[in-house]
Parts: C-alpha cells; structure tokens; sequence
C-alpha cells in the first residue's frame, strides 16, 4: 500500500501530539507536517502536498470563520481531502462540514486503529476518483538540509553540485545559502547575484514567491540560487521566521529546495532544520568529525529532528585509520551516500567557477554526487532518471 502522508492543523501542542501517538507503530501512515490556523499558514500547508489534512479543534471554536479558512484553501484542487476532529460530534455540524467538502468529522476519543482504518478508506476513494479522472496527483516538493557541526567538510561544495545536478537533469531546484556570515555558494557556483537573502528578508511586501525568484539569480544549469549576505554583519536581519517563511513559499513552487546550513545552530538554522523533510549530516573521514558529530546528533534529538538525520561521508579514502563503520556505529545510522576525496577535481573545479558535476563529469567524484542525487529522485517521484538520460544522449 502506498504510504499516506497527513498534515495536522491545531493550535494546541497537546492535539497534535495525541494525534502522533494514534499513528505510533503504523509505517502505512506518515505524519509529514503540523500547522496552525494563521493565514501564513495556508501556504505552509499547500507545500507539503499531502493525502489529507486534519484539522484537529474544540467544537467550541469551530464557526463559519473556520469552514471558510479551510473552503479557501481549495485542498481538493491537490488531491488532499480534509478532515476534522473534534471533541464533540453533532449531526449539525457534520452536515456543516460536508457543505464545504469536508470528507469527515472523527471524535478526539476515536483509537487508532479507528482512525486509521477510516483515513485509509477517505484516501483509497480519493484516490480511485482521481484515476477515473485521469487526474495526477502533484508531487510534493522535498526540502534537504545539509548541516555539519565542522567547518571544512565539503558541505558548500557536496550542495552546490548535488543542486547543479538536480538542476541538469531537468528539476526545478532552489539553493538557499543560509550560512549567513561566510556562505560562498555564489562563488562556487561564479555567480555575481545583485540582491541576496537579505534583500528578501527586508522587503516591505513580505516573502512572496514573486520576491524570492526576483531575489535568486540562475545559474546556467537553471538552477536558482538565493545568495547569503553579501557582509558578515547583515546576517542579523535573517530570523527564524524568515527561513520558515521562505522555506514555505518555495515548496509550493521548487520540486527540491537545498538548505546549505552554516555549521552554528542559530535561531535561523534551527528553525530550518525542524522545517526540511530531511537532516544530512556532513562529515569528513577524521576524529574531529567523529566527535561533532555525536555531539551534533545529541543536539537534533533534543529539538526533536533525530527522525530526519542521514549520514554523508564525505571525503572518503581507502586507508584511513577512522572508518566509515565508526561513523555507522557511533550514531546508530548507516551511511546514506559516501563521495569519494578528489582534492585535485574539487580545486580545479572551484578555480574555474565550475561544479565538478559537469566540468569533470567522469570523475568518481562526480560519479558519487550522481548516483546521490538519483537516490533523491527515486525517493520523491519513485523513479530514477539515468537511463531516460541514457536514451535522450544517443537521440
């Protein structure tokens, strides 16, 4: 059975936490984001794309103010259907409810078991309806976080090509430096942009997606990038509600969106990281890296994100008295993807303005960035892309 993805919509921390545990042990069912009832809200919701959304409130606030939020959403223009519960359950208020396209109204009190079989039957019908229509359900976008608890790791260079790569084979990708003091994506990548995050941040019409592409500048693999600030100290103007609202405006329009993370976890960085679908972890082959990197992971499970955390080792060399494996057994993880060390490729490539993706396409390192970015796309649409390249090379 394909896996159902659910966005819980409450104001109360306690609703959406006892929705969890309903869930608990259910790998058919996957809790992929939580929101509130604020108007910025409905576009976070639009972003994660999922099967259904359930609005979890007292019966006491429910009004027509409340239908209305969720009629103008428009959830079944996505293939999502919305559902309600609530601690008491009137006739009235479901037929209320169904006027506005509601798919159900569950009590609180219902078990999970209950409430999955009814979920299951809600998404099943949905999506038998949106065959028969011939209807494809949108995709939803992905939001990669790649952080490190050490300097000089490769992150920047691991982003840059794995977002040029995406880009390549014909992915609507955002880069977005956030490392807000030293970020240099833009010169890995030898562009020049003319505004940065900055001036997004700072724009007196707010975070739209109109602003953030008139902020980014495009790369020749048409790659969009949205630049770090251009000076250390401008770095304050981007707080937490800044990288959360642009995190959320661009799901709705960029298949992957890359967040190359400083490696201090500020207010910022924090909040990116709680709001990406999923946490790499970079590391280079050394003790340095072994230690931060328990530290760091320390730290992700106090802010609850231990779920999302993958593995990448970068720099990989054969003999080296620290292994992979220490890595492996140390956190508890396997290694999601390992790039080989090519310090000679990576320097040529970063000197002449380059992503070594496509200035030394053959080279293992390359080889490495592609074979992880293929496993990105097999993860998101369920397919890889390399033999429609293949056949697309030799027409």
């Amino acid at each position: 059975m394909e896996k159902i993805n659910i966005v819980v919509c409450s104001e109360k921390t306690e609703y959406k936490v006892a929705l969890k545990n309903k869930l608990e042990n259910n790998d058919e069912y996957s809790i992929i984001g939580y929101s509130d009832f604020s108007p910025e809200a409905k576009t976070r919701l639009k972003g994660f794309v999922p099967d259904v959304a359930v609005f979890v409130i007292d019966s006491v606030d429910i009004s027509d103010e409340f239908f209305d939020y969720i009629d103008d959403m428009n959830l079944g223009s996505f293939g999502c259907s919305a559902v309600i519960m609530t601690d008491n359950v009137t006739v009235d208020l479901v037929n209320s409810a169904a006027q506005y396209g509601i798919r159900q109204v569950m009590s609180l009190s219902v078990g999970g078991e209950e409430f999955c079989r009814n979920i299951g039957k809600i998404v099943s019908n949905e999506r038998k309806f949106s065959r028969n229509m011939n209807v494809g359900k949108k995709e939803r976008s992905r939001v990669y976080a790649f952080f490190s608890g050490k300097g000089g790791v490769g992150k920047t260079t691991i982003c840059t090509n794995t977002a040029v790569c995406l880009a390549s084979m014909g992915k609507n990708v955002l880069l977005v430096d956030l490392d807000l003091q030293f970020g240099d994506a833009d010169m890995a990548l030898d562009l020049d942009p003319k505004e940065t995050i900055v001036d997004l941040v700072r724009d007196s019409n707010g975070i739209s997606i109109d602003n953030l592409t008139s902020c980014c500048i495009t790369h020749s693999s048409g790659l969009s990038v949205l630049a770090s600030p251009s000076s250390p100290e401008l770095a304050e103007y981007v707080q937490s509600n800044h990288s959360k609202a642009i995190i959320d405006v661009a799901r709705n329009y960029y298949e992957y969106i890359i967040l190359d993370c400083g490696c201090a976890l500020t207010d910022p960085i924090i909040t990116a990281l709680e709001s990406s679908d999923e946490i790499f972890m970079v590391n280079d082959v050394n003790i340095l890296s072994l230690k931060r990197a328990k530290l760091c992971q320390n730290v992700l499970q106090q802010i609850n994100q231990q779920d999302k955390v993958r593995l990448l080792i970068n720099k990989n060399v054969k003999k080296n008295n620290v292994k992979i494996s220490d890595f492996e057994n140390l956190l508890g993880l396997e290694a999601y993807a390992v790039v080989s060390s090519d310090l000679k490729t990576v320097n040529n490539s970063l000197n002449n303005g380059q992503p070594f993706i496509t200035f030394k396409p053959r080279a293992v390192i390359a080889k490495d960035i592609k074979a992880f970015a293929d496993k990105l796309i097999l993860e998101r649409e369920g397919k890889l892309t390399s033999e429609k390249l293949k056949s697309k090379r030799k027409k």
